[in-house]
């Protein structure tokens, strides 16, 4: 017989041992294989922590320059309405009969419309 032929029992030990560095072989390799996506992801995020706090300042410089465009065109609103006002006020000085008549007839077409809206929702009941 021959002197190197395994037995049964040795051949499961055989298979055994290499189905356990198998498996230990593919743990490892999968472990390297996380480690080196999360240090890819590691690196990513501080690539893009820089241009994410640029487009975050870019934002607010938006904003703010949104704000004081708004500002701006609020002060600019304010003086035409004073100088609206200035303009109005000096026109009734000037013409105070044709202003109160202008005014009178103002509130005559604003009280006509306002009745006859009042008539259609009676009318509409």
């Amino acid at each position: 017989m021959n002197s190197t032929a395994k037995t049964p029992s040795q051949l499961a030990d055989d298979l055994r041992g290499t189905a356990q560095d198998a498996v230990d072989s593919t743990r490892a390799y999968a472990q390297n294989a996380v480690d080196a996506a999360g240090q890819k992801v590691r690196s990513l995020r501080s690539d893009m922590e820089p241009a994410v706090e640029q487009i975050a300042s870019r934002v607010q410089q938006a904003v703010q320059r949104g704000l004081e465009a708004a500002s701006k065109t609020g002060v600019r609103a304010q003086e035409r309405f004073g100088e609206a006002a200035q303009v109005t006020t000096r026109y009734i000085a000037d013409q105070p009969v044709r202003s109160v008549l202008v005014a009178a007839a103002a509130g005559a077409a604003i009280t006509a419309l306002l009745v006859l809206a009042t008539r259609r929702t009676r009318d509409d009941y």
